[in-house]
């Protein structure tokens, strides 16, 4: 483990700067930075956030700005430029924006095709100069409805509240599908991928291969306490613990998955951009199928934080899925038990159009779909229609 990610660790733990909301059970310790406020000022936040004592005044305010930044509807959104630095790049599934005058002219086109969007943050995390959370959105673009789950990773300058980097993730898919003329093509690729991978679909088309469990079962460096409590660990080693643990999850492999079985939770839940599977018994024919279709897949994370009960990771996949090469990016959130090294939830977001464009037959309604999408939106993008 790199050395600053002991010292963040053993700072968090020591400090009282901890800085999560989460929804249901298990969710991890209350976010006790800040409490809902309304206001009528004109040009504010629709919903601003009251610092409470206790946390920073810069830690305060970064996690007052990058709710702000994903929650700002398009009343609003003015009111947040200011915390944009001049060389600010803004990504998700379909767009690469540089540069703070082409970040204004986006997101004026954004909210211009949707000014309905509302989006609702349910969890997130500050570490360090890095603010991540998860949310849903709703709304409609240039009158089409749509509905989404997404996450986000937000950057600061180090000691600033300026914002350098900002990444949404999300899967287009959840767009496409209402739209006439793409709606089948996704909607093909959602059957044909839960066919493949989730045991509890009923799949109108053929069978998928039987699923074979590798005798090879790998052992890894992780805590021999898999999954079990203990009021006894201190809180630095639980920290790294789940730090080590949650990169193993969201890097798991064909080559190490069953290995990994003794750190989900026998009611743990799992949801990606197509499917939502629930308890342990699910899970393990799921993966053998996922890892049947994709023996050679591998995940590498890029950056993580770890905040109390809650890891969170950006990251790159790249292999095979059924013979067909594919790469992308994403992100995921993995939550564990109080107290323990066992996860009960995660999630992973990446975009189900970097996989479809792989695909003879689907890309063309991908690449479609997002040269529409590019010329609503994107500024500097030359569009052809």
């Amino acid at each position: 483990m790199k050395p600053f990610t002991l010292f963040l660790i053993t700072v968090l733990v020591l400090s009282s700067s901890t800085a999560f909301a989460g929804k249901g059970p298990n969710s991890g310790p209350s976010f006790t930075g800040y409490e809902r406020t309304e206001t009528v000022a004109t040009g504010s936040l629709a919903h601003r956030w009251k610092p409470r004592a206790g946390l920073g005044r810069v830690h305060r305010d970064r996690l007052a700005i990058g709710r702000g930044m994903l929650e700002v509807q398009n009343v609003d959104w003015t009111s947040l430029l200011r915390y944009y630095d001049d060389d600010i790049e803004y990504h998700d599934a379909v767009v690469d924006i540089y540069g703070l005058d082409m970040v204004t002219q986006f997101l004026g086109r954004l909210y211009g095709s949707s000014p309905d969007l509302v989006t609702t943050i349910e969890d997130e995390t500050l570490v360090g100069d890095v603010y991540s959370a998860t949310w849903s959105m709703v709304g409609s673009f240039n009158g089409i409805p749509y509905e989404a789950n997404g996450v986000s990773i937000i950057k600061f300058h180090p000691r600033s509240r300026q914002v350098y980097y900002w990444r949404d993730y999300y899967t287009e898919g959840d767009i496409m599908v209402n739209v006439p003329g793409f709606d089948a093509a996704i909607g093909g690729f959602r059957i044909y991928y839960r066919c493949a991978v989730d045991p509890t679909y009923e799949c109108p088309l053929e069978p998928p291969a039987a699923e074979a469990l590798s005798e090879n079962r790998p052992s890894l460096d992780l805590p021999e306490t898999a999954g079990r409590g203990n009021w006894m660990r201190s809180p630095i080693r639980l920290l790294r613990e789940r730090l080590e643990i949650g990169r193993a999850l969201v890097e798991i492999n064909s080559a190490n998955w069953q290995s990994l079985l003794p750190y989900y939770a026998d009611d743990y839940e799992y949801h990606d951009p197509i499917v939502d599977i629930y308890g342990f018994d699910t899970l393990v024919p799921f993966f053998a199928r996922l890892f049947a279709s994709s023996p050679d897949l591998v995940t590498t994370v890029e950056d993580e934080t770890i905040l109390g009960g809650v890891y969170m990771a950006t990251w790159t996949m790249a292999g095979q899925f059924n013979g067909v090469p594919y790469s992308a990016k994403g992100m995921s959130i993995v939550k564990f038990r109080d107290q323990s090294t066992q996860a009960y939830y995660s999630r992973d977001y990446y975009t189900v159009g970097d996989i479809m464009a792989t695909i003879p037959g689907l890309d063309e309604a991908v690449a479609g779909f997002q040269i529409a999408y590019k010329c609503v939106v994107d500024p500097a993008f030359d569009c052809p229609m």
